[in-house]
């Protein structure tokens, strides 16, 4: 199965048409958004937070040094009931952080009155259904199934991940699960186009189980989440996270706990599923999320006018991408499929993965090269997109508890990667939504020389778990020898250092020491090491003399 992200053509900021071709442009029923000027006169207060935020959300800003500002404020609801009482219309939803409404009506004399509102700064068309109720672009569900090849083989000590070894050890988060954190206390919102059969996949019965399905919304719907219609995509991602069946699959966060939220409308494509996107990660920070996973991006639409062009992808353009670095600056970690357009003519990452806040991830294979139809970057303005990369290619999925199917997508690298942040921040609970989007970039194997294709590379949550801000944890000392290649597969070499009598030794991320030399060979006055034998992962190198001690920290891949 793949899952192609929608590709972006986006409008600008927002781009509004004046009211009288949005009039004549309405010969059908349609939707629009309400933009308000302010909140002026607001009921709310920022100094009681409580009336409009969980205290779950509360507290995540508290930790970061994140205040709470008007921008948190609900829309002004003597607003919406002006706009309620001059027109004959329905209000789909209202977003605070863009501060208006959509609403859906056919009363067009009503949106010119609504126009003349003191408070209404413009109204967009939220155009054209989809004639035909389908893109081929959008759901590409075409897997392979195969039977269970039987027993599996993990590097995990304490988990049988069945299926998905592959997937989460490539990221070494294995080693944070060994060490106990599988994402319990986290709270992960996945926004998606639909969880149909979520409720009836053994993989994630434990969800269930436990409790640890705190909920689900349906933006597009204004109603809880019907587990029996509309799309399975969301399914599909929920299981690269939250599955925990023992030697079937367990994804990279099965003790974490999870809101799903249905915010796209996957038979058509129309710029109003931005604005959806948005008022569902408000509803994610509103009820504490820390970590929203994505896999969804705009770039074209039904109305080929409201189309994103590349010189959108600035990371300040898009409705979308405005929307997923406000939930950002909330203290949220905004993880988002880099895109599946790798292979088109639009090849490049979409909204919101262009985001300077918006951690993309890109797609690669099991043998570590990166798939075809993983979006490219840069973003337009020449930052590094996608960040990182995890396995998108060949994705093996369950299909009951005795076969499976292979899928491939940005949409499940995506997820894959999410939950193994969840992880990591479960590790460092003092660390940022920032720290952590750093941290994961930094602990990557190209990190020292990203490019177009990989972004910073493959995550090493190995590594990541003992890096702050570039330095490690073991002594709190600096790097002071020049060590390369690194990364490495094999040799290394070090300037050698003043004195006769020198030892080598080789530290492992726990301190331990895995191999040390009195007298260690040398190539042209450097030291030689192979480390070709090591097992992927973080080490700590040391040369003594009896005049000094150096050392460098160097990534085994």
């Amino acid at each position: 199965m793949s899952w192609e992200l929608k590709r972006i053509n986006v409008l600008g900021v927002i781009i509004f048409m004046t009211l009288s071709l949005h009039l004549g442009a309405q010969v059908a029923p349609g939707k629009y958004w309400i933009q308000f000027t302010d909140k002026n006169n607001s009921p709310y207060s920022i100094s009681n937070p409580q009336a409009y935020l969980s205290q779950r959300a509360i507290d995540r800003r508290s930790a970061q040094g994140i205040r709470v500002t008007s921008q948190d404020f609900p829309v002004n609801s003597f607003y919406i009931l002006d706009v309620q009482q001059t027109a004959t219309l329905t209000v789909l939803a209202s977003s605070k952080w863009l501060n208006g409404i959509l609403i859906q009506t056919t009363d067009t004399l009503g949106l010119a009155q609504i126009m003349n509102l003191p408070f209404v700064d413009s109204i967009q068309s939220e155009s054209v259904e989809n004639p035909d109720g389908e893109r081929s672009h959008k759901m590409d569900l075409n897997g392979e199934t195969v039977a269970v090849e039987g027993s599996f083989s993990n590097a995990s000590e304490g988990f049988n991940y069945g299926h998905a070894d592959g997937q989460n050890t490539m990221l070494r988060i294995n080693y944070l699960h060994d060490l106990g954190y599988t994402g319990s206390g986290m709270v992960i919102a996945v926004l998606d186009a639909g969880f149909n059969g979520t409720d009836t996949t053994a993989i994630v019965q434990s969800l269930f189980t436990n409790n640890q399905i705190l909920g689900t919304w349906d933006v597009v719907l204004n109603q809880p989440v019907d587990y029996a219609n509309h799309s399975n995509h969301g399914a599909l991602v929920l299981n690269c996270m939250g599955a925990n069946l023992p030697g079937v699959y367990i994804g990279t966060a099965p003790d974490a706990d999870y809101w799903l939220i249905r915010t796209e409308d996957a038979p058509t494509e129309n710029i109003i599923e931005e604005y959806n996107w948005v008022v569902g990660a408000e509803f994610a920070d509103s009820v504490g999320a820390d970590v929203i996973n994505s896999s969804l991006g705009y770039t074209e639409f039904d109305d080929s006018t409201k189309s994103h062009m590349y010189s959108d992808l600035d990371g300040n353009t898009t409705i979308v991408t405005i929307g997923a670095d406000i939930a950002a600056s909330k203290g949220i970690l905004v993880v988002n499929s880099a895109g599946n357009s790798g292979n088109s003519a639009w090849h490049y990452i979409g909204a919101p993965a262009d985001g300077d806040s918006v951690l993309s991830i890109g797609a690669v294979w099991p043998d570590l090269s990166v798939t075809g139809f993983s979006s490219r970057g840069p973003s337009v303005d020449g930052r590094v997109k996608p960040n990182v990369m995890a396995m998108g290619g060949y994705v093996p999925m369950p299909v009951g508890t005795d076969s499976i199917t292979y899928i491939n997508g940005t949409s499940f690298s995506g997820p894959i990667l999410a939950g193994a942040a969840a992880c990591f921040w479960q590790s460092r609970p003092s660390y940022t939504n920032m720290d952590v989007y750093h941290a994961i970039e930094q602990s990557s194997d190209r990190y020292g020389n990203p490019n177009d294709d990989y972004g910073y590379g493959i995550p090493n949550f190995e590594l990541a778990y003992f890096l702050i801000t570039g330095t490690h944890e073991w002594d709190g000392s600096e790097s002071t020898l020049e060590v390369y290649p690194n990364p490495t597969s094999g040799v290394i070499y070090i300037d050698e250092i003043s004195g006769h009598s020198i030892e080598l030794m080789v530290r492992d991320v726990s301190g331990k020491v895995i191999f040390k030399n009195s007298n260690p060979s040398k190539i042209n006055n450097q030291v030689a090491v192979d480390l070709s034998k090591l097992k992927p992962g973080f080490y700590l190198i040391e040369l003594r003399s009896e005049r000094e001690t150096r050392n460098a920290r160097v990534i085994k891949n």
